[in-house]
């Protein structure tokens, strides 16, 4: 199968690699300057048979190549289409070159997949820019990349890569049902889903708080020695939980995990985490803490927008964004 991933971060490189490693057809889309970087890519799986995979020469491109099957999107939220009322830069995924004109020129029959969490104007903004449907997916990977440059990933099969099975046109059910077991066969467990773009908005909302919280904390352990923040992320996360039920059907592990958030279980559940899985909290510090300062700042307000517009009052999540704006970006 031929695959395009529009970026080369942790996750576009745990389903490259992977998918490169059976022997599809994989072409990474980078900014221009990153073209010609000859460097390997290396994934490790972290939990699992500890799995290593690396690709000795990634084929990078700037274009998305025509004889493309398949399109995988895993640039950050605030780059799908930036918006400066959402507090996003107009950043590009490459070299001035954003989203959507990279979209624009690719084969009208190779589905379009996001990976990145897509919100519903964002997705109406970015299906008209690109001339063309998307289809929703909420990744089952997590994974960031460490001092050496490689990314160490966790990959579970309670919950695989779910894609949007009316997410495109009748002709791309085909390629996206290939997709899903050419994943699946490489060690990402995938499947077909009918509204995973509805139950991807609602559990994107309703953890976003919770997400936010490393950043606008310092850090899981600094997050825990500041009780002001705390109950603010702990405040806000009630109010995201009641937009989520009015926009959709979170995914059913998000339901049990929310219960489990508050006050008395929060501290205690990050001190066991330390315990038993130190390299998560090294994920999340990495992955969810300043170097996303940008898109958490967008989802916010976007999220925000969404409350507003369906009639829920979120002043914990207003007072989380306002002290997140008033952290420092990632240099």
């Amino acid at each position: 199968m031929r695959v395009t991933i529009v970026g080369a971060g942790a996750l576009g490189r745990v389903y490259g690699v992977r998918l490169a490693a059976q022997g599809d057809d994989v072409t990474f889309v980078v900014r221009p300057e990153r073209a010609g970087d000859v460097r390997p890519f290396v994934v490790e799986q972290v939990n699992g048979a500890d799995r290593r995979d690396t690709l000795d020469r990634p084929r990078l491109a700037t274009e998305i190549p025509a004889d493309a099957d398949v399109v995988l999107i895993t640039v950050r939220f605030d780059q799908l289409v930036p918006r400066a009322d959402l507090g996003g830069a107009a950043q590009r995924a490459a070299g001035g070159r954003s989203v959507a004109d990279l979209l624009r020129g690719a084969p009208p029959a190779a589905p379009a997949v996001v990976l990145t969490p897509l919100l519903p104007r964002q997705r109406a903004d970015l299906e008209e820019a690109a001339q063309r449907r998307i289809t929703p997916a909420m990744p089952g990977v997590s994974g960031y990349l460490d001092e050496r440059g490689v990314v160490r990933a966790w990959i579970t099969e309670l919950a695989p890569t779910l894609i949007d099975e009316e997410g495109g046109a009748p002709a791309e059910r085909p390629p996206l049902e290939e997709l899903a077991r050419r994943l699946t066969s490489a060690g990402v467990p995938a499947r077909l889903e009918p509204d995973v773009g509805a139950q991807n908005v609602a559990t994107t909302t309703a953890f976003f708080p919770l997400i936010v919280a490393i950043d606008a904390g310092g850090g899981a352990s600094a997050l825990l020695e500041n009780d002001g923040v705390l109950r603010t992320v702990i405040e806000a996360t009630r109010e995201s939980v009641a937009l989520a039920d009015r926009l959709g059907k979170v995914a059913p592990w998000t339901k049990l995990l929310l219960r489990c958030i508050g006050p008395l279980t929060l501290k205690p559940g990050i001190a066991l985490v330390r315990l038993l899985a130190p390299e998560f909290l090294r994920f999340l510090d990495v992955h969810f803490g300043p170097k996303l300062h940008a898109q958490h700042l967008a989802m916010g307000a976007a999220v925000l927008e969404m409350g507003r517009e369906r009639g829920v009052s979120m002043p914990a999540l207003e007072r989380l964004l306002a002290h997140l704006g008033g952290r420092p970006r990632a240099r």
